[in-house]
């Protein structure tokens, strides 16, 4: 039977009985070699041991594997000001066994998490550490009250976008910080959310917008660091499949965006602007790629956000939203040839506080595209619903999902 005095007391009492024997004659040196004081002031330091004693490990950030440390970790101490959580499966998995502490030291044997005892494969460290370990903020999450709502049958293109595993609701990307991009799909929706691959951090820009190829699937552009940009054709379930290279010197382009049917030939196009601040149309060939593109016109430069939003004036036509630097939102109205009508002010200041602006197409449920928005200092989504009305105005915002305020969401 085990004894019910916990090994940390058992040491202690040991070490008392010790120093009494000697403390008539020396002095008991401080413990440096093994043990928990081992580990120094604002670190989180692992030992494959309880108590602090055996190998040890000082951990400066994150883990989604532990290469020769998997299933080795039997205690810690946490020095650091954040929490720390611990998982038994690889990538942090919510499938795993999973649990955070702050502050202390813990040998796992004798914690209320036991079963991680030698079992750990996967650890976070840093403000976001407890939500990871809940499953929450690893990517955005449909709130229970004001989730998507099903979208009515039978809409166009031009407002059906957004909807990666064909279930009639808009659906979430995000990328982590770890460079995993996960798919959410809202609970009334019976879609599950899923990890749809990891290495995105090696992305700069992510854009999505309806299907580019032809089968009826929601696909995704991508451009790498050093400029070439990538098709990813989805899978309808929430994942895609091979990518296929689209070209190179796309680092060029200070913004681009998959904006749906600009050209009015039933492809998905994409817009582009460059250094100068010269708007481009790049009209889709229905296979994932483009074909010769088209000047908009000039002074683009003046936005620093670009948003394929869909059919805003209800003319069933791919509109345009941009963002200027003064913080003002516009709409453009497509024209049905690749280019646009006179512009609209449809937000008079402050949205320069936004990280990101996307399209989802209807979120709300009522057949009008809307506008998703997220604040740096927010760990909630805020939605604009369209109005369908012909200037492209947006109602007020309601908060419908939760995420952490480094990843990237669209």
């Amino acid at each position: 039977m085990r004894s019910h005095l916990s090994r940390a007391l058992r040491g202690v009492l040991t070490t008392a009985a010790v120093a009494g024997v000697f403390a008539a004659t020396t002095t008991v040196p401080a413990e440096a070699a093994s043990g928990y004081g081992r580990c120094q002031w604002g670190e989180l330091c692992v030992f494959s041991a309880p108590l602090g004693q055996g190998q040890m490990l000082v951990v400066k950030k994150g883990m989604l594997t532990l290469g020769s440390w998997d299933n080795r970790i039997r205690s810690f101490t946490n020095h650091t000001d954040w929490g720390v959580c611990f998982n038994s499966l690889p990538n942090l998995d919510p499938k795993g066994e999973a649990t955070h502490w702050y502050a202390g030291s813990q040998s796992f044997d004798e914690s209320w998490m036991p079963q991680l005892d030698g079992a750990v494969s996967s650890l976070d460290v840093g403000p976001d550490a407890d939500y990871f370990c809940a499953g929450e903020s690893r990517y955005a999450t449909y709130s229970w009250e004001d989730g998507p709502k099903a979208r009515p049958a039978g809409l166009p293109a031009s407002a059906a976008f957004g909807d990666v595993n064909s279930d009639g609701f808009a659906d979430l990307l995000s990328r982590n910080k770890y460079g995993q991009l996960w798919s959410s799909h809202t609970y009334d929706s019976g879609g599950r959310d899923r990890l749809a691959g990891a290495g995105w951090n090696a992305m700069n820009k992510l854009t999505r917008h309806g299907d580019q190829n032809g089968d009826g699937k929601e696909d995704l552009f991508a451009r790498d660091t050093s400029g070439v940009l990538w098709f990813y054709p989805g899978r309808g379930d929430g994942s895609f499949g091979v990518r296929a290279r689209v070209g190179g010197g796309w680092n060029t382009m200070r913004d681009l965006v998959a904006a749906g049917d600009l050209s009015g030939d039933g492809k998905g196009d994409l817009l582009a602007s460059d250094g100068a601040g010269t708007l481009w149309t790049y009209p889709g060939n229905g296979k994932g790629a483009f074909g010769a593109r088209k000047k908009v016109g000039a002074g683009w430069k003046a936005m620093n956000e670009l948003v394929g939003s869909g059919d805003m004036n209800s003319d069933q036509r791919a509109d345009l939203v941009a963002r200027d630097t003064a913080g003002r939102l516009w709409f453009y109205p497509g024209n049905g040839k690749g280019a646009f009508g006179a512009r609209k002010l449809i937000g008079t200041g402050g949205w320069n506080t936004l990280t990101e602006l996307a399209g989802l197409g209807d979120v709300t449920g009522d057949g009008r595209p809307d506008l998703i928005a997220h604040a740096p200092s927010q760990t909630g989504l805020q939605v604009y619903p369209g109005t369908g009305a012909a200037n492209g105005g947006l109602k007020s915002a309601k908060t419908f999902a939760g995420v952490a305020k480094a990843t990237f969401v669209f």
